[in-house]
């Protein structure tokens, strides 16, 4: 099995590859459900969660994403910490993923591979999703952000899916600009070079 993630940064696109992908008969984990998933199923991780963000952090469908995000944005440390307990659990989930299936090649989606060196080791090859910077802010306000704080996510995020930070792993790229057709098309192209 070509075990493949889908990367970019935020605005990009990943989520509309990844539901192209999924029309297509392919297995597509969304590494963002899942940990979204797990904050609320997994009491471990929210015994975690509580212990570092304290227990306001908590909410009875999963965490107060808002409260962690304003606290991530304003101290590094606090990102850092939040990635040190999230990703051994996101980590064991995707080899289960990747453990479940006979498929030819399978999916994981996630915005900061960059920052889970566990789960890049899992992948054959990375395909980053890309568009201009401002076609990815207008795509963020559309979907509610007022500006700055789209433009404070897209800084923090800046640099993170650069494909020298994935050493030796096959990189492909898809533009994500706006034309369907080119997306498509390019998908095409990708799938079949796996053959």
């Amino acid at each position: 099995m070509v075990r493949i993630g889908i990367t970019g940064s935020i605005g990009a696109g990943k989520s509309f590859v990844g539901a192209l992908l999924r029309a297509r008969g392919f297995q597509v984990l969304d590494a963002d459900r899942k940990v979204h998933e797990l904050y609320r199923e997994s009491l471990e991780l929210r015994a975690e969660m509580a212990s570092f963000f304290g227990e306001e952090c908590l909410t009875p469908a999963g965490v107060n994403s808002a409260l962690i995000a304003d606290r991530i944005f304003a101290d590094a440390s606090a990102r850092e910490k939040l990635e040190e307990i999230v990703y051994p659990y996101l980590t064991r989930a995707v080899e289960k993923f990747w453990g479940e299936g006979t498929d030819r090649c399978r999916f994981v989606e996630a915005a900061l591979f960059s920052r889970a060196p566990e789960l890049v080791k899992m992948l054959d090859e990375i395909w980053i999703v890309d568009a201009p910077e401002a076609v990815r802010l207008q795509r963020l306000v559309l979907r509610g952000l007022d500006e700055d704080d789209a433009k404070r996510r897209i800084e923090n995020q800046r640099g993170a899916c650069a494909p020298e930070l994935f050493g030796d792993k096959v990189i492909r790229t898809i533009t994500n600009d706006g034309d369907r057709f080119c997306v498509d098309s390019r998908l095409d192209t990708l799938l079949q070079e796996l053959h």
